[in-house]
């Protein structure tokens, strides 16, 4: 006769009603062999191609509308801004509009500029600042077709920096800038006061 106490029986797992989720890894960054520092990914190059090209983009529309304003008969198809209301030569309105429409563009031309400089250099917050941009680069409505249409490359590029391989190089040099500290080993438990050995 068997002396082997017998098999516990199986318990099924509880049927919870929900599947269970499966975690996706996020992708590693590789690291340069000689710097230590997390490569670029291509969602970071293009990012910075992007936003530099919304830059130039809007450049261009602003010598163009600054270029079509230089006459009074066109001056009013220089820039949306410019046609709004009928001003007369050398007015205080009329320079006023062409000073909001160099406004418009060094605002719009900055927030391209910090998007790609940041994304670049891996900050996690040039997320936050590609949206801030977007959202400042509306002020393009303003002027012409040239700079209205900075807005593509722009919202392309803040779009780049959502992606998991920017994220995840994002989050690479957020642990090299700030990494945490090593736990200290458990020493066991800590006497205070005077050794027993001195109190005899």
């Amino acid at each position: 006769m068997s002396t082997q106490p017998a098999a516990p029986p199986s318990v099924p797992a509880p049927d919870l009603g929900m599947p269970i989720a499966e975690a996706r890894a996020t992708p590693e960054p590789r690291l340069h062999p000689v710097t230590g520092e997390p490569r670029r990914p291509w969602s970071i190059w293009a990012c910075v191609v992007l936003a530099y090209l919304a830059v130039t983009v809007l450049v261009i529309g602003l010598l163009v509308a600054f270029w079509v304003s230089k006459t009074v008969e066109t001056f009013a198809q220089a820039a949306w801004l410019n046609g709004v209301v009928a001003t007369e030569p050398g007015s205080l309105v009329r320079i006023g509009m062409v000073a909001a429409l160099f406004a418009v563009a060094v605002a719009v031309g900055a927030g391209g500029i910090i998007v790609g400089y940041y994304g670049w250099k891996g900050y996690g917050w040039a997320r936050i600042a590609g949206l801030v941009a977007v959202g400042v680069g509306l002020l393009t409505l303003l002027g012409n077709a040239w700079m209205i249409g900075s807005l593509v490359p722009l919202a392309l590029a803040a779009g780049t920096l959502w992606l998991p391989d920017s994220r995840a190089y994002c989050d690479a040099w957020q642990a090299r800038r700030h990494p945490t500290p090593a736990p200290v080993p458990d020493q066991g438990p800590i006497h205070y006061g005077p050794l027993p050995r001195y109190l005899a």
